[in-house]
C-alpha cells in the first residue's frame, strides 16, 4: 500500500515538472481582454530585452487568445516581429493566404488596446532596416521569396514613398512570377496609377485688361473684362474656345443714323472666339503656346433691369456685330502638378496661373467709323489642366 501511494505521488510530481508552462496567466476569472493587455505588455518587455524566445512564447499566447471577437496582434505587428526573429518561413506561409477578406475580418474584431508595442517595433526595425535587408539576402530563401520578402518589408516600414516607382516594382514582380502565391497580396497593396494619354481638357478664368487702338481708343473707355477659356489639348495642339464680357462707357457722343449714342452711356461688349495653338515650350514648370483663330464681337447698350425704364427705341441702331481674326500668346505657370492621388487625374495634370497676351482685329469700323480700331489685351487666369487617362 505504501509503495502504491509513493508511486502515485512520484508520477504526479513528474507530470508537474514536465508539463508545458503556459505564458498566459492561469486565473480563470481574468477576462480575455485583460489577458490580451497583459500578454502584450510581456511581449513588449521581451522585445525591449532582445529576447526572441520569450517574444515567441508571448506571440503564441496572443495567437491562442485571439478568436472571432478579439484580436491579439494586428497583422503588421506580427509580421514585423517575424522579421525581427527571422521567422521567414512562418511569415511567407501566413502572407500567402492573407487577402482582402482576411484583412477585413481582422478589422471587424475588437482591436488590441492602445499601447506602445507597434511604435517600439516600428522604430527599432526602421533603425535596423539595412541589417534586415542583409539578413534577407543571406537567408535560405529562393529568389522569388527573397524578392517578395524585400518588397513586403519596404511596405511594412513605409519605404515606398514614390508611388509610380513602387507600382512599377510590384508589377515587375507579378510579371516575373505570374503564378506566385504572393500575387494576391501584391495586387492588394499595389497603388492605382492612372496612365496618362496624350489628350487633356482644361478650363481657366480670370481678369482681362485691354487697350483700344485708333478711333475706339478715343470714343470707348478701357475694356476691363472677365474672360474664360475652355480647351482641348492633344499631342501639343490646343483647340480653344474663349469668351469675354465687359462694360466700357462711351467717352464722347457717337452719331449713328442721325441719332446720338450719348457720352457716359454704359455698354455691353462681349467676344466669342475659336483658336488653335501649338506648344513651343512644355516643361515641368511652364508651358507656352501661340495661337491663332477667329472670333465674333458684340457691342451694344446694356440691358435694363426689370425695375428700370426700357431703352429708347432708337437704341436698336447701336447694336454692332462683327467677325474678326484673333491671335494670342499664352503662358501657363504650373504651380501645382499632379501627384497621381490628387483630384483623380494622371501625372501631367496641373493647375496654376495663366498669362495671356492677345490681339483681336475688330471690324466695328465697317459699321461706324467712330468704332474703327483693334483690341490688345492682357489676361491673368487661374488655370486647371487635366490629362485624360488611358482607357
Amino acid at each position: 500500500m505504501n509503495k502504491t501511494i509513493t508511486l502515485l505521488l512520484f508520477q504526479l510530481f513528474t507530470c508537474t515538472i514536465f508539463a508545458q508552462t503556459d505564458s498566459i496567466p492561469a486565473s480563470k476569472s481574468e477576462s480575455r481582454a485583460n489577458k490580451i493587455i497583459n500578454s502584450r505588455k510581456e511581449l513588449l518587455s521581451s522585445f525591449l530585452l532582445e529576447d526572441p524566445a520569450g517574444a515567441g512564447l508571448w506571440m503564441d499566447s496572443l495567437s491562442r487568445l485571439e478568436d472571432h471577437l478579439y484580436a491579439g496582434l494586428i497583422w503588421d505587428e506580427r509580421w514585423l516581429l517575424y522579421y525581427w526573429t527571422e521567422s521567414y518561413g512562418t511569415l511567407l506561409a501566413e502572407v500567402s493566404t492573407f487577402n482582402e477578406q482576411q484583412r477585413a475580418i481582422q478589422s471587424w474584431k475588437i482591436q488590441p488596446p492602445k499601447d506602445s508595442l507597434f511604435e517600439w517595433i516600428d522604430i527599432t526595425l526602421n533603425e535596423r532596416k539595412y541589417d534586415l535587408f542583409g539578413s534577407i539576402r543571406n537567408a535560405f530563401l529562393n529568389e522569388e521569396e527573397k524578392a517578395f520578402t524585400t518588397l513586403l518589408l519596404e511596405y511594412l516600414l513605409r519605404l515606398n514613398h514614390e508611388e509610380e516607382e513602387w507600382a512599377a516594382r510590384l508589377e515587375a514582380f507579378e510579371t516575373r512570377y505570374p503564378s506566385s502565391s504572393y500575387n494576391s497580396f501584391i495586387r492588394s497593396i499595389k497603388p492605382f496609377i492612372q496612365k496618362p494619354s496624350k489628350h487633356a481638357l482644361g478650363i481657366s478664368g480670370g481678369f482681362q485688361a485691354g487697350n483700344w487702338t485708333d478711333q475706339l481708343e478715343r470714343n470707348i473707355g478701357a475694356p476691363y473684362a472677365m474672360q474664360f477659356d475652355l480647351y482641348y489639348w492633344s499631342r501639343r495642339w490646343t483647340y480653344l474656345f474663349d469668351v469675354s464680357f465687359s462694360g466700357p462707357f462711351i467717352r464722347r457722343d457717337i452719331p449713328v443714323k442721325n441719332v446720338i449714342w450719348p457720352e457716359e452711356d454704359p455698354t455691353s461688349f462681349s467676344t466669342f472666339g475659336l483658336q488653335i495653338g501649338y506648344d513651343v515650350i512644355n516643361r515641368p514648370k511652364i508651358r507656352v503656346y501661340p495661337s491663332i483663330g477667329g472670333g465674333f464681337g458684340v457691342l451694344k447698350p446694356t440691358e435694363p433691369e426689370e425695375d428700370e425704364d426700357p431703352l429708347p427705341e432708337y437704341y436698336d441702331y447701336f447694336k454692332f456685330r462683327e467677325f474678326h481674326i484673333a491671335a494670342a500668346l499664352t503662358t501657363d505657370i504650373k504651380l501645382f502638378t499632379q501627384n497621381n492621388t490628387d483630384w483623380n487625374s494622371p501625372k501631367g495634370s496641373y493647375h496654376g496661373i495663366r498669362l495671356k497676351l492677345g490681339w483681336n482685329k475688330l471690324n466695328f469700323g465697317k459699321k461706324n467709323e467712330y468704332l474703327r480700331g483693334e483690341l490688345l489685351y492682357l489676361s491673368v487666369h487661374y488655370n486647371l489642366f487635366a490629362i485624360i487617362p488611358q482607357p
